[in-house]
């Protein structure tokens, strides 16, 4: 039956694993370039760009304390699974086969491989996608975005938003653009301006507020 299991686990994940890679060669990574001016709303947008951003100011100077909660999406993703489904596959089916190991013994060393290697897989992912080059993505390209928190922002401390863009999702550090706004996982918010790598975020229901002002 553990051996039936295994199979089915390589085959699944070996396959979705297969079909990612084909796909794949689309998506580009994000170039954050660091010396580049700040990118502010695109609207006259007064209220935010004078807005008082001390939170933001001082959450750029603190890369070295990034004491924000991880939220699920830090440690799970589709990714994750398929790379645990085709390595606790694989492993399962080769000590099953290939060795005297017992079935004990066999289900730990696939469960702990396929963690190890799943999380390593997606974390590295997860910090290209934060810091990667070369892309044809600008800085301009976050502001005015519509994002999804993915790590509590609390000022003073740095938070992160996973950004939706033409390439693909982009899990980037952010910051409150109001020095007292606190978001939680899954709230929706707005990117106002991106800079040093860091994203501003309000409310999407000031943004919008602030849009209808305007407009």
């Amino acid at each position: 039956m553990a051996a039936t299991i295994y199979i089915i686990c390589f085959i699944v994940g070996g396959g979705l694993l297969l079909l990612s890679s084909l796909f794949s060669g689309h998506h580009g990574d994000v170039t954050l370039d660091h010396a580049t001016p700040d990118v502010s709303m695109g609207h006259s947008g007064a209220d935010f760009h004078h807005a008082p951003a001390d939170a933001g100011h001082h959450a750029d100077h603190g890369h070295g304390h990034h004491e924000a909660k991880l939220s699920v999406a830090s440690w799970f993703s589709i990714q994750f699974a398929i790379y645990f489904l085709a390595v606790f596959g694989l492993v399962g089916t080769t000590l099953t086969y290939g060795s005297n190991v017992s079935s004990g013994w066999t289900l730990v060393a696939a469960l702990i491989a396929a963690v190890v290697i799943g999380q390593g897989v997606h974390q590295s992912m997860r910090f290209l996608k934060r810091t990667g080059k070369g892309s044809e993505i600008s800085t301009a390209d976050f502001v005015d975005k519509p994002a999804r928190v993915t790590i509590n922002i609390e000022p003073p401390r740095r938070g992160e938003v996973a950004v939706p863009l033409h390439s693909g999702e982009r899990f980037v550090s952010a910051v409150a653009k109001r020095p007292h706004d606190k978001f939680r996982v899954g709230d929706c918010v707005v990117v106002v301006t991106f800079r040093n790598g860091v994203a501003e975020v309000v409310s999407k229901e000031e943004y919008e507020f602030v849009s209808r002002k305007e407009g």
